[in-house]
């Protein structure tokens, strides 16, 4: 039987259950102050407390302006737009957003979008993702689905929309290095004639500072540093970033560019992506495996090879966690000297300047000095 309970002078109606091996508790609100009342509609609680430790959702005469006690259905669809709502009102970026809504209708498409979300289960879940396999989908991007799917789940089961949470199980893939760029390649992918000037500032750029793709034109310029709200890093941290006189140079000339254009920074970024897979694809092949962010790889490796300080590439790359930087320690020092020998090469190699993500709120003297070279695509400024 459920029990009542008095929180801060208003009544609650306790259903407790124990399920496998720990209690479970559900609090309805009776919306009293008075016993008396409160014990009549304990009474109506009472009546489904079976169904509610099933999992069932009510909906009792003095929480809505119905009458009586009817009960709360939620299909999938609905409890998903729910989801993406409050993920919308908590600031989530619209591209996580944007990507959660492609994932979950790609689950909805196999499962139904009127299935009840209480029928979700982990053999329903298994079905999709050996479906996916079957379609040959790529295991990242059946892993990025099934992670949306898992945090769906866990916010319903935490709001009690549904009684337990169902298993997801990833599809399993070796752990593979970060694709880089050596100097081989890139030396000519900036000698291709067809590609315009503006296209290499921009893959200059991204391969000099380790930029993320929307980074450049999200943040703000002051003198020669580009500062990143937190609300536009994926780290959700403030970053800045000390820019020498060609980075900042090219991000003028990124900038100017970018203003001129006449459509939305994600169509921009997007021409930029496939402006680089069309010239990668003409060096290394249709099959290639480069992609722009690749770019941003190649910064983090280089620089290990030329600081051997895993800490101080955390640093510039604005990594939360060291653990997600060390991935750039493990190629050979070898086989980096041999990819990038204008690394090797350089007469400058020592020399130090101040550049890197610096987080907002410390003071110039909190990091270590970071250095640098004159990479072989600083003529193309």
């Amino acid at each position: 039987m459920a029990s009542l309970k008095n929180r801060r002078g208003v009544w609650y109606a306790r259903v407790q259950w124990w399920n496998e091996s720990y209690r479970k508790e559900k609090q309805i609100s009776l919306k009293t102050e008075s016993k008396v009342t409160a014990r009549e509609r304990l009474a109506e609680v009472n009546k489904v407390e079976d169904d509610i430790k099933e999992g069932m959702n009510f909906s009792f005469s003095w929480l809505s302006e119905s009458t009586t006690t009817k009960v709360q259905r939620y299909i999938l669809n609905d409890a998903v737009e729910k989801w993406l709502s409050q993920r919308n009102a908590e600031g989530i970026r619209q591209s996580t957003i944007k990507r959660n809504r492609y994932s979950m209708k790609s689950f909805m498409f196999f499962v139904g979008t009127s299935a009840p979300l209480s029928k979700v289960s982990t053999s329903m879940i298994d079905s999709y993702r050996n479906y996916c396999i079957q379609k040959k989908m790529k295991p990242d991007g059946i892993n990025i689905n099934l992670r949306a799917i898992k945090t769906f789940l866990r916010w319903c089961y935490r709001r009690e929309l549904i009684s337990k949470t169902p298993f997801v199980d990833m599809v399993l893939k070796p752990k593979e290095l970060p694709l880089y760029i050596p100097d081989r390649i890139y030396d000519k992918l900036m000698q291709l004639e067809w590609l315009n000037d503006q296209y290499k500032t921009a893959f200059c750029f991204y391969r000099d500072t380790g930029c993320r793709r929307s980074e450049p034109f999200l943040g703000e310029l002051h003198g020669n540093w580009l500062l990143i709200g937190g609300d536009e890093t994926k780290q959700r941290m403030d970053k800045e970033l000390s820019l020498n006189h060609i980075n900042l140079e090219r991000l003028t000339k990124m900038k100017t560019v970018f203003e001129a254009y006449k459509g939305t920074l994600e169509s921009w970024i997007g021409n930029l992506s496939k402006t680089f897979l069309k010239a990668i694809r003409e060096i290394d092949g249709k099959e290639t495996k480069y992609h722009l962010h690749c770019l941003r790889h190649t910064f983090a490796v280089r620089r290990y090879l030329q600081t051997r300080d895993i800490y101080r590439v955390k640093q510039e790359l604005g990594h939360a966690s060291v653990v997600t930087t060390e991935i750039y320690a493990k190629f050979s020092l070898r086989r980096l000297e041999m990819d990038f020998p204008s690394l090797v090469n350089s007469s400058k190699i020592n020399e130090n300047w101040e550049r890197g993500h610096i987080f907002r709120g410390h003071t110039k003297s909190d990091f270590p000095v970071t250095t640098t070279i004159n990479s072989v695509s600083d003529k193309w400024q």
